[in-house]
């Protein structure tokens, strides 16, 4: 006897997407996930394939596995996995499942342009963000002079109490950098040579990505990725790519790394103000720089020469100083390596936003740290299985579209219970989603299942602990090679035994 589910299934259709999401009428913020955005974004990249009647793969349908693949690992990640659950998808609705092969699967995916994808990630976000920005009615509290107030158990809490002092006009955007690896291919390692360091055939694709993550929302505005090494590589090209995200008001935070010349000045074109860590090798106590006081001071930086990938057009547009306050900031956390160091930004409110409130806005930057292992730990993002480049992108922005519909669950759910978004465990609502997956998908979301994908995100408490010692990553190593790690002595006691034997 066939099953016959709650509400009315069109496979061409993107509700699909939002079902499995847990979104109904009754679920706060519920219009920050719009089917209309995803037709609209296949729309604009041409996909039109599996239009006829007994087409399975349809665009709809091809995305809603893709999506599937991500909230799995090992074999449950591959092809055939997302096939079955799509199988079971039809099967549960009574409709007869001649073969479970791959390989229309495989060909529709390729079909799906990560730019479609891409963009679905980036309005979802910015959707987010400007409904955000607006909502002074939400009961979370989060409209554009209150957003900090979401920081919670997250960082200390004199660094919380002393962010969330001074209300800033824009977003706070934290911008970093990470490395995923692709399969080794000849098509990979063309797009994304391994490490020149490594010899040929040892090393795997490395693809620099660079992110712009909200502060507050957790959200991934957008990404942008290159290869690890050669011209126009590093993270400062880039970060280039990702300044039009900005608008008047923001706050962009970094690391040392990014704290350029142009970078800053590409930022101040925009309205956008910036809190990073000084260059190392710009000095932190520059001649003639007016000090206010022991650990604060301004200084100027003049316009370099116009480098080689700059039009003169574009460099005529650049101011020819820029004026920086730098503000000192000791540190006496156990577990924190440098004990002093230099914070330049372009407030220079001093009343309004003292060095106490700077230095608090730049350890926030810990935060876009977690985000990045919660993409590339939770959603095993940190190695990409596809074989071609096209399919590289498209795996990887269906990771970064899954973060951002997570990201979402998690902030309706906020909504609901009054909870820092900050403090919720993104692995909590990742299980929550993927078990319900397929099975969302078949019967529509009732009350129930409603309410618990409003509950279940916020029962779980992240710990407080932001004065934590930091452990490096362990290599990953096989446990075939697992004698390579051991003291020689306890291999030759081994090696002895098993001989005795």
């Amino acid at each position: 006897m066939p099953f016959y589910p709650l509400r009315a299934f069109i496979k061409s259709s993107f509700s699909i997407i939002k079902d499995s999401l847990l979104q109904s009428d009754h679920v706060p913020l519920a219009d920050l996930i719009d089917e209309q955005e995803f037709a609209i974004a296949f729309k604009d990249h041409g996909v039109k394939f599996g239009q006829s009647e007994d087409a399975i793969y349809t665009p709809a349908i091809t995305l809603w596995g893709l999506i599937s693949q991500v909230f799995f690992d090992k074999e449950n990640r591959s092809c055939k996995a997302a096939v079955m659950r799509i199988s079971l998808l039809w099967a549960a609705r009574g409709q007869t499942v001649c073969d479970t092969n791959i390989g229309d699967y495989c060909r529709a995916r390729l079909q799906i342009p990560f730019e479609a994808v891409r963009q679905i990630t980036t309005s979802v976000a910015q959707g987010t963000e400007s409904t955000i920005d607006h909502d002074q009615d939400s009961s979370l509290v989060i409209g554009s002079t209150q957003q900090l107030e979401l920081l919670g158990q997250t960082l200390a809490p004199e660094t919380v109490a002393e962010v969330k002092r001074r209300p800033v006009a824009g977003r706070i955007l934290l911008l970093d950098g990470f490395t995923v690896t692709a399969a080794d291919t000849p098509d990979n390692q063309q797009e994304w040579p391994q490490n020149p360091a490594q010899k040929e055939g040892i090393g795997f694709p490395i693809l620099r990505c660079l992110s712009l993550i909200s502060m507050v929302t957790g959200l991934l505005v957008d990404l942008v990725e290159g290869p690890y090494s050669g011209k126009l590589s590093g993270e400062t090209s880039l970060a280039r790519q990702l300044m039009d995200h900005l608008r008047p008001g923001d706050i962009l935070v970094a690391d040392c790394y990014l704290c350029t010349y142009f970078i800053v000045a590409a930022c101040q074109l925009r309205g956008a103000e910036i809190v990073m860590k000084n260059h190392h090798r710009r000095s932190d106590d520059p001649l003639g720089s007016f000090r206010y006081n022991g650990h604060e001071r301004t200084t100027q930086w003049d316009r370099p020469e116009r480098p080689e990938w700059m039009s003169d057009e574009e460099y005529d547009l650049l101011p020819e100083r820029l004026v920086i306050r730098l503000v000192d900031v000791s540190v006496d956390k156990k577990g924190f390596r440098p004990d002093r160091f230099t914070i330049a930004t372009t407030i220079m409110d001093r009343s309004n936003y003292p060095a106490s409130w700077i230095a608090s806005v730049y350890r926030s930057r810990w935060l876009v740290e977690l985000d990045i292992r919660s993409i590339k730990e939770s959603l095993h993002m940190d190695i990409l299985r596809a074989k071609s480049p096209p399919m590289v992108r498209t795996e990887l922005w269906s990771c970064l579209l899954a973060y951002n519909l997570i990201r979402i669950k998690m902030l309706q759910s906020g909504v609901s219970s009054v909870r820092d978004v900050r403090s919720m465990s993104f692995t909590s609502t990742l299980q929550l989603i993927s078990s319900d997956w397929v099975l969302l998908a078949v019967i529509g979301v009732t009350d129930a299942l409603a309410q618990l994908g409003q509950s279940a995100p916020a029962d779980e408490v992240v710990g407080h602990r932001p004065d934590r010692f930091e452990p490096r990553v362990n290599k990953r190593r096989p446990k075939v090679l697992a004698l390579m790690t051991k003291p020689r002595a306890m291999y030759r006691m081994e090696l002895d035994s098993n001989l005795a034997a």
